[in-house]
């Protein structure tokens, strides 16, 4: 319902028809790699994914640890700086006693200027991050971020390709699947739980081009959405050989307005599109209880981000998840919330007020995770100010009574199930 937190992908060399370089076509057999040096260099990389695979700390999301917090941390300098205030940031999730939480990075933000690869030092920084998060027993579900590099659309797929960073889904395909594969072998160590973008169905341009879809822009973000989805499960379905667990969620759905409540939530200001949650969700089953959907063959978690003031935040809920049960024929699908709070009443009363309303729904077992939004609010530029925050930039508390209720909810799971421990408190290197 706000920001774009971070964004994903890259890596482009062959992609657009770049031409093999003479200097590579004058190369002599004789320099090439014998086979069994490929079978050798081969037979080490494998080993080497195994041996990070055995890092990994299981899936999270069962039991009773339902509690989770978002992390907004301005992450752009790279430098020990940002990761200073980041990690500061995870301490105060930590003295509250939440041990779970999001991160993510951008695709814009984790590839060098012509984005066809990781950049070295992005990546060196985001391991660090990790590392932070893990060393404190933090568990992580991982945003995979947009916006994309204007050099992921520079491919004859991509109709009037944008000049710059875009949050269109019409990205070249293989740099997507390459930027991917390349940005799992960095995070997965870490964690299996990754989400596939952030809110993709609200604030979206009418003008973006649709490929020729009946229902406009709309129609072909949902329709792409299931294409990327596919896309990013056969990653990690690679990625499982090595000996990794993944767990591929759905973009964090935004959901502020049900227009069968027309009088409840709140509606997207005039110029603003959105697919509602429930649209979106609909259209991911293709619409009826089958088995064969992408959301039940594909997707294994939904998420989803509710707004909405305690008085109607059951109500809504309920009706997103009565619209997923129509979707699913073999039982409940895992439903988390990657951001919620009280989106109209912002005083500690208001948020303490919808906070008490999640505790009901993560107490009964309606959803499994539950990310807050936000501990503070680390990117004044984002303009939500403190709007959302439970410590203010400088980090002072100013929602005291939601900060003692959560401390008093976790308190009552114990640490061994919130926090990682032994093995998993060792830094990846």
């Amino acid at each position: 319902m706000k920001l774009k937190l971070f964004s994903l992908f890259a890596v482009l060399a062959l992609l657009c028809g770049q031409p093999v370089s003479a200097h590579a076509r004058r190369t002599s057999a004789s320099t090439q790699p014998t086979a069994s040096a490929q079978t050798t260099a081969s037979t080490q990389t494998t080993a080497s994914a195994q041996q990070l695979a055995a890092l990994q700390p299981p899936p999270t999301g069962s039991g009773n640890d339902r509690f989770a917090m978002d992390v907004n941390c301005n992450l752009w300098s790279a430098d020990q700086t940002a990761l200073n205030e980041c990690s500061k940031d995870l301490d105060l999730i930590a003295g509250l006693g939440v041990g779970t939480v999001r991160l993510g990075a951008s695709w814009d933000f984790m590839v060098q200027a012509d984005g066809s690869t990781l950049d070295p030092n992005k990546v060196a920084f985001l391991k660090s991050l990790l590392n932070a998060a893990r060393t404190r027993g933090m568990k992580v579900l991982f945003q995979v971020g947009m916006y994309a590099p204007a050099s992921a659309y520079k491919c004859s797929a991509t109709q009037s390709p944008p000049s710059g960073s875009s949050p269109r889904l019409d990205f070249c395909d293989a740099i997507f699947t390459k930027y991917l594969g390349s940005l799992m072998d960095v995070v997965l160590p870490f964690t299996a739980d990754i989400e596939l973008f952030n809110e993709t169905n609200w604030s979206f341009s009418a003008t973006d081009p649709s490929y020729g879809n009946p229902n406009g822009i709309s129609g072909y973000i949902l329709n792409r959405s299931k294409t990327l989805y596919s896309e990013a499960k056969q990653v990690l379905n690679t990625k499982s050989q090595s000996g990794y667990q993944t767990v591929l969620h759905t973009q964090g759905i935004s959901y502020f307005y049900n227009s069968a409540y027309p009088n409840n939530g709140w509606k997207p200001p005039a110029g603003s599109n959105l697919i509602q949650a429930t649209d979106y969700i609909k259209a991911m089953g293709n619409n009826t209880m089958s088995a064969s959907s992408p959301l039940n063959t594909t997707i294994d978690v939904v998420d989803v981000h509710p707004y909405f003031s305690s008085s109607d935040y059951a109500m809504l809920m309920q009706a997103f998840i009565d619209t997923l049960s129509g979707l699913v024929p073999n039982g409940p699908k895992k439903l988390w919330l990657t951001e919620t709070n009280n989106g109209t009443n912002g005083t500690d009363a208001g948020q303490l007020a919808a906070f008490n309303q999640l505790k009901v729904m993560m107490n009964n077992g309606s959803v499994q995770k539950a990310f807050w939004y936000v501990v503070r609010n680390g990117d004044p530029s984002n303009g939500e100010g403190d709007g959302y925050s439970i410590y203010d930039y400088n980090r002072n508390l100013i929602r005291p009574q939601l900060a003692a209720a959560i401390q008093a909810y976790t308190a009552s799971i114990p640490r061994s199930e919130r926090f990682l421990s032994g093995s998993y408190l060792t830094p990846v290197q």
